[in-house]
């Protein structure tokens, strides 16, 4: 298997999305077909994906994007300043347009959830910080009251901090990407989960028919208060390992069916 942690001392800063290994083992063949349409998927829309580990990059991409209006600052769970972020535990998957422009991104972060679940993560703000008594503004917290999130334990990645350039909008890139992010983080870490969490106002975006088979709460249950920011009321949505090797399947169903 392929892991972050085989980076260490050596570890490169991007890997194409076309070069991610791939396993051998019974799912290879799944496994590979899915990296390769997703590959397809992307470079039709214009856009070359790769996983960068390097996270101090992405923090500069938000900057710039920030600074043109196009997106808001990270949450502080993908930012290098308040997590110890390496490659075995965080990545973003990077689409890049033809001129070399960075024009969308998402986090991929690992967390060890067997001691404390995810949503005993959420309200101790662990999943933003390393240390929040000594970190966290005064004043900031996080109430997690969904029962999907309080029961979700094991190694979970959160699929966070995700953007694309306005003149790259309404192309399906955000889909593709999830996609990508989750194949990445499979291939990279092998989780129990995968959650992101959602604002009210886009669940629609995270429909199935658009994201695949998963869960998400009738109700926004978590709640996270940032300092200078605002207070995010917000939809954990869950993925299975069944339900993203099944997304895999259809994806690949559907590859063949097109063929």
């Amino acid at each position: 298997m392929f892991t972050g942690t085989q980076f260490t001392g050596t570890q490169p800063a991007s890997i194409a999305l076309s070069a991610l290994p791939v396993p051998s083992g019974p799912l290879s063949g799944l496994l590979q077909a899915a990296r390769d349409e997703l590959v397809d998927l992307a470079a039709v829309r214009g856009v070359a994906l790769s996983v960068v580990f390097d996270m101090p990059a992405l923090v500069r991409v938000n900057e710039a994007a920030v600074a043109a209006g196009s997106w808001e600052p990270m949450l502080p769970a993908a930012h290098p300043a308040c997590r110890s972020l390496t490659p075995a535990n965080a990545f973003w998957i990077c689409g890049r347009a033809s001129s070399g422009d960075v024009v969308t991104a998402q986090a991929g972060l690992l967390y060890d959830c067997t001691t404390q679940s995810i949503g005993d993560r959420f309200n101790a703000m662990t999943v933003f910080y390393d240390d929040p008594a000594v970190q966290a503004p005064e004043g900031e917290w996080c109430t997690c009251t969904s029962d999907t999130a309080n029961g979700t334990r094991g190694q979970v990645v959160w699929t966070n901090a995700g953007w694309t350039r306005p003149d790259f909008q309404g192309r399906g890139l955000f889909p593709i990407c999830q996609r990508v992010n989750k194949l990445a983080a499979w291939l990279l870490w092998s989780p129990t989960w995968f959650i992101s969490v959602v604002d009210p106002d886009i669940v629609p975006v995270w429909a199935e028919r658009k994201m695949g088979p998963r869960h998400i709460d009738d109700e926004p249950a978590i709640t996270y208060n940032q300092i200078g920011l605002k207070t995010l009321p917000m939809h954990l949505v869950r993925f299975s390992r069944a339900q993203f090797l099944g997304d895999l399947a259809q994806l690949a169903a559907d590859l063949a069916q097109a063929a």
